[in-house]
This record gives structure tokens, C-alpha cells and sequence, in this order.
């Protein structure tokens, strides 16, 4: 069995190549219109997740726990044709899909298809302007973090305070985004709860990119209605993205060192008055039975927020879950049982970073 350490050193390499892959990939991209093509290096989002591994008592390995960061594109879609029998659930009918998305309670159902094309394109007009305008943004995140048993009981917690940067990096064709944590002295955390065990997530404040101008071909959609939002009236859309055309992606890294790439569906619910999408919902395209990761959920919601310093307001995140379910083989006994990892972040105080900002030791 290899040492864990030289588990984790191969896990922080595939990191960093993953990293310098991506950069290139996102520049490789071309769009046709000059403003898609001017979003391109901002689009870079999607989901990493690591494993580090860990010898449970039975002489097992078990996925206990993981980094989750949103980062990269994909140029190359070979390992999406695993996708090409894929059923996303907007294609069900339209009553399965409010019985299997909680959050669709209260949903206004609508069959016509008719406003589809222009609230894509109001809103994803509104998704431009935002990375057009985002700056350099600091915040105070407070995460509750949550390991659960087959049964879905809470089996180990904790809650964590620090705060989170945004920070934009301006290059030749464009500019990248970096978002990490800080403690109390100014120092970059990256593993928050990790040697407890837990999964530690974050990049959540892009999480638009699907539904920028440029990314929009990519997915396939489907309008479902109407639905009333944190006092909002909004139109509800389901997305999926189509495996031969996504260049957005999940990959994932497992404890071997293997990489693998996911496509994501899901659900966004846009204000009717300004078509700002206020909230998304995130959902494995299809589950990924060879590592066991039975579900990947995320959901986001959204407000208002008016810097002093800057003209445009910015819609970022206020509250973030994300749920991860993995289906694992106990050799013992041997059977099947599933172990869920839960994350709560809660943000406010956004403040637009700069050499003026001190981080207050009490955060």
C-alpha cells in the first residue's frame, strides 16, 4: 500500500498540473461575438475535488475527506462520452421535477416555451456585466461543516470563521480569478477542517458561468415556470449541460491519483423585474459509480450588495449548501453504505479589498 504521504504529494502535483492545464485551455477557447470572447478567461469555473487518504480500521480506503474548489475548463472531451446515455431530469415530466427538487415547492408550472429565448438572453446579459465590473472583494464567511453516517445522523461537526477573498488578477488577454481564505493574521488557509476529516468547498461567488453569452450553447434548457423567491417573483429554469459540447466541467481526483470529468444540471431562478439570477441549484449530471460519488449538490443563493467605492452594485453569495453523497464497499461485512459530508457558508461585510483593509483578529 503506498505511504500516505507520498499519496497526498502525488495529489498536491496533479493539483498544480491541473491548474497550469487549465489556464492554457481557457485561452485555447474561441467565441463569436468579441464580448464572449473577453468573458472566456472568466469563465474558468467548475469543481475539483481531492482525496487524501485515510486507513479506517477494517484496512480499507475511504474518501473521508476532500478539498472542493471551483477552477477549470476542459479543451478535451474524451472522457465525456460516458455522458452519451445520460437523462437529465429536465427532460422528465414536469411534476417529477418539483417531486424531485425541494426547492421547487411552490413553483407556478408553465408548459409554453415561449419566453425561454429572452430570459436567457436578458440574464445572461446581467451574468457579462457582473464580470465586467467585479473587483477585488474581501468578506467574512462562517462555515458549518458536518460529516454523516449511512443513516444521515451528524456523526462529527464544526464551525469555522475567517475570511474570504475574491481577488481579480489582470493579465495580457484578460484577467483570472483567485478565491482563497485568510485567519485572523492575515495567513492563507486552504484546508479548513481537513485533518478532522471533513470536505472543505469554496469558489462559489463565479458560480454563474454556465449562464454567461458564452457559455449558454453549451447546456440545453427548459423553463418550468413561475416561483416566488426571498419576496421575488422570478422565472425557474432547468439547465443540463450536453457532453458534446460542454467545455465547462467537474474533475475530480481521487485517492489513487486518478483524474475523472463530471457535467452538472441543475436549476436557476431569475427576478422577473431585472433577470438577476438569485439563486442556482447544482446537480450531478449522472452519478460517477466508479469512484461511488452518488450525488454533488450546491445551492446558492444570492443578494445585493453596494460597495461604497464602486458604482455597479454585485450580486455575490449570502448562503451556499453543498452535499455530497458517497456510496462506499465495507469489506467486513461486506456490503454497501452510503456516508454524506455536508457544508453550510454563510457570507456578509463584503468589502472591496485593498492595501487600506485590515482583516479584525475577532473575525
Amino acid at each position: 500500500m503506498p505511504d500516505a504521504c507520498d499519496s497526498k504529494r502525488q495529489v498536491a502535483k496533479t493539483h498544480s498540473t491541473l491548474l497550469r492545464e487549465s489556464r492554457r485551455a481557457i485561452y485555447a477557447l474561441a467565441r463569436r461575438s468579441d464580448l464572449a470572447r473577453s468573458l472566456l478567461w472568466l469563465m474558468s469555473l467548475s469543481t475539483i475535488i481531492f482525496f487524501c487518504a485515510v486507513i479506517t480500521g477494517s484496512g480499507g480506503l475511504r474518501p473521508l475527506h476532500g478539498i472542493v474548489t471551483f477552477l477549470a475548463q476542459q479543451e478535451d472531451k474524451g472522457d465525456q462520452n460516458s455522458y452519451a446515455n445520460a437523462h437529465p431530469y429536465l427532460e422528465e415530466p414536469l411534476k417529477e421535477i418539483v417531486k424531485r427538487i425541494p426547492e421547487l415547492r411552490g413553483l407556478r408550472p408553465e408548459e409554453d416555451q415561449q419566453a425561454l429565448p429572452m430570459i436567457l438572453q436578458k440574464s445572461g446579459e446581467r451574468v457579462d456585466e457582473f464580470f465586467q465590473n467585479v473587483v477585488d472583494l474581501l468578506a467574512h464567511e462562517e462555515i458549518d461543516q458536518e460529516r454523516l453516517n449511512r443513516i444521515g445522523n451528524i456523526v462529527a461537526g464544526e464551525r469555522v470563521r475567517d475570511s474570504y477573498l475574491i481577488l481579480r488578477h489582470h493579465e495580457e488577454r484578460g484577467a483570472n480569478f483567485d478565491e482563497y481564505r485568510m485567519d485572523e493574521k492575515g495567513n492563507r488557509i486552504d484546508k479548513v477542517g481537513l485533518d478532522k476529516g471533513f470536505f472543505v468547498t469554496s469558489g462559489f461567488a463565479l458560480s454563474c458561468e454556465y449562464f454567461s453569452t458564452a457559455f449558454q450553447t453549451e447546456s440545453m434548457f427548459r423553463y418550468l415556470g413561475s416561483q416566488n423567491i426571498d419576496h421575488r417573483d422570478t422565472y425557474v429554469v432547468a439547465f443540463a449541460q450536453k457532453p458534446d459540447r460542454a467545455s465547462l466541467f467537474v474533475a475530480m481526483t481521487t485517492r489513487r491519483g486518478a483524474s475523472v470529468h463530471m457535467l452538472m444540471q441543475g436549476i436557476l431562478w431569475v427576478d422577473k423585474r431585472n433577470f438577476q439570477i438569485i439563486r442556482t441549484r447544482m446537480d450531478l449530471l449522472a452519478p460517477l459509480s466508479e469512484i461511488g460519488l452518488e450525488q454533488l449538490t450546491t445551492v446558492v443563493a444570492l443578494s445585493k450588495v453596494q460597495l461604497l467605492d464602486v458604482a455597479t452594485p454585485l450580486w455575490l453569495p449570502r448562503d451556499v449548501r453543498v452535499y455530497l453523497k458517497f456510496k462506499e464497499f465495507e469489506p467486513v461485512h461486506g456490503q454497501f453504505y452510503e456516508v454524506g459530508y455536508r457544508n453550510e457558508h454563510h457570507y456578509a461585510n463584503y468589502q472591496h479589498y485593498g492595501v487600506s483593509v485590515k482583516i479584525n483578529p475577532s473575525h
